[in-house]
């Protein structure tokens, strides 16, 4: 992987910026650990098909990046986990969602069965682990720190939906609690392409390792094949 992640973002990032960064001596590699697991964060339905509102557009090159790292999860024999939202049918389970959305009684996001279950070509099989949340990060209130120091996990490859919010929160609080992480750029999405672009930057200098998807899967065979 990437050694130097301050030229990565040569270009994007003013020069001058990007020595700020250097000066604090972030931007190191955190590199994979002994046993990675995929945490794939949010890609149901609702955030991958345009028919739903909070889908901004189509995500065919995202879905397509989604196929390539999960087959090769399973290839491995690692462990799977996937983050959806918990209940959403009752106004005190969507918290301060209700201030924050235009309509967050609506059908599509309060009740729509199929708007949290997964396409089929990478949703969960009855081996994997189901997470349930209701604020952006996988790990606030759920077991899901629990459930990876039972399967001694200490590294993340990160995927989902959007960059700037699950996945980011997800991320932060996977380095809060010591995992490494690895987010996949091309395996996340966002419904703003800079907002994606600045959040993947960030991440990269300060909480984990943002990686394209053909380095993840040379790296995953490389270290656990």
């Amino acid at each position: 992987m990437a050694t130097d992640k301050l030229e990565k973002w040569r270009g994007y990032v003013p020069d001058e910026e990007l020595e700020t960064y250097r000066k604090a001596g972030f931007a190191q590699p955190i590199g994979m650990g002994k046993k990675a697991a995929l945490l794939n964060i949010d890609t149901t339905y609702m955030f991958v098909d345009p028919a739903y509102s909070m889908c901004g557009r189509e995500m065919t090159d995202l879905i397509d990046a989604l196929n390539k790292l999960t087959e090769t999860f399973r290839e491995l024999d690692l462990p799977i986990y996937y983050s959806r939202r918990d209940d959403r049918s009752h106004p005190t389970y969507r918290g301060v969602w209700n201030y924050k959305l235009q309509e967050p009684d609506a059908f599509q996001y309060a009740r729509d069965p199929k708007a949290d279950q997964w396409p089929e070509s990478y949703g969960p099989r009855p081996q994997d682990r189901l997470i349930l949340k209701n604020k952006p990060s996988c790990f606030f209130s759920t077991p899901l720190e629990a459930f990876l120091r039972y399967d001694e996990v200490d590294t993340l490859i990160i995927c989902g939906v959007s960059t700037s919010g699950c996945v980011r929160a997800g991320a932060v609080d996977a380095f809060s609690h010591n995992f490494r992480s690895i987010i996949v750029a091309d395996a996340c999405g966002d419904r703003s392409p800079q907002a994606h672009k600045a959040n993947l930057f960030d991440l990269d200098m300060k909480f984990g390792d943002v990686e394209s998807l053909a380095d993840t899967i040379r790296e995953l065979k490389a270290h656990y094949g």
